[in-house]
């Protein structure tokens, strides 16, 4: 027997004695995100749940900064161990194109889609628009005159905004910096409207402070049964839709295969508990758990082919797209 054979046997033997007893200590759960956000709040619903399941602590760690990519590198420097777990959101796939940072999807294995929540667009409450309708022929009539808020590049609002162009509606798109700014700005009337989270613009609905005008998607929703979907305005914006801006669990690639099977069987289990459904169902969170494994990879696919082409195309990207083999969605 070889040295080199010794060598192998005494790294397998090591790592069957590491991992047999999957999980000997707590978990981290990073959140590359600030407390308080919709992400962040996800995350701490779920870990309990989670903990309940997987058999020892977890800590829900948020490590914020450069729109989630300091906590995603942070977690891609430690070891392949499956100790620190990814909840992510849809910057990862931006990342690169935006200059952030070289990591991307691929760089992670997929566990599991968490939620989604629709987008809607909402006007102030004096607004003169009482329809979709409305403020798409005063858009058309006064090009590039009709403010949206958003909260700032590559932000989910900014995407939408970006689709309105690149559907023929010149908006005129300005960013304030984060979600609870922008929708502040459209309440106070600052601007015309904006492209806000359900979960978000609801109690401003309920309020009397915002009216909302239609759900960016291809069909209704339970939250909003009276709102039409902005397809039926905007019928060019149907090969694009749905693109929803959800959440997703991700190890970093190198974890071995049994780990990554306990965590996904503890997360299965969590994601039926009636605890979680509870949740998810007060928050009008759209629960996407079914997609697992390969079928995450080919959902980000899908919209990273959008998104980081819309960013570039309108400037917004410093980097190409087509550097990263990122291939143009095609209709």
């Amino acid at each position: 027997m070889t040295k080199k054979t010794v060598f192998l046997i005494l790294i397998f033997v090591f790592a069957l004695y590491l991992f047999a007893g999957y999980p000997q200590k707590s978990i981290n759960l990073i959140v590359p995100w600030p407390v308080g956000g919709i992400t962040d709040r996800v995350a701490r619903a779920l870990a309990p749940i989670f903990e309940k399941y997987i058999g020892v602590p977890v800590v829900v760690m948020n490590i914020p900064g450069a729109s989630g990519a300091i906590g995603t590198e942070q977690l891609y420097a430690k070891p392949s161990d499956g100790y620190n777990i990814l909840f992510s959101a849809e910057t990862l796939g931006m990342f690169r194109v935006l200059g952030s940072s070289k990591l991307g999807f691929e760089d992670f294995d997929p566990i599991s889609m968490v939620i989604e929540d629709e987008k809607v667009i909402v006007v102030p409450k004096n607004s003169k628009y009482m329809t979709m309708d409305d403020l798409i022929k005063d858009i058309k009539n006064k090009p590039g005159k009709i403010r949206m808020s958003y909260s700032g590049p590559g932000a989910s609002g900014h995407i939408q905004g970006l689709l309105l162009k690149k559907s023929g509606l010149d908006v005129s798109m300005t960013p304030f910096g984060g979600g609870s700014p922008a929708m502040l700005a459209t309440i106070s009337g600052q601007v015309e409207f904006t492209v806000g989270n359900v979960a978000n613009v609801l109690e401003y609905i309920k309020s009397g402070d915002l009216k909302a005008l239609a759900i960016f998607s291809k069909e209704k929703i339970a939250a909003m049964p009276e709102v039409p979907p902005i397809t039926q305005t905007v019928p060019e914006l149907l090969p694009y839709l749905p693109l929803t801006f959800p959440n997703c669990i991700l190890i970093k690639k190198g974890t071995p295969a049994e780990v990554k099977a306990t965590i996904q069987k503890a997360f299965a289990s969590a994601f039926t508990d009636t605890k979680w459904i509870e949740f998810t169902d007060l928050s009008y969170y759209n629960r996407m758990d079914h997609l697992k494994n390969q079928d995450v990879t080919e959902y980000w696919q899908r919209w990273t082919s959008i998104v980081a082409w819309l960013l570039y195309d309108a400037g917004a990207a410093q980097n190409s797209p087509d550097q990263y083999g990122i291939k143009r969605f095609e209709k």
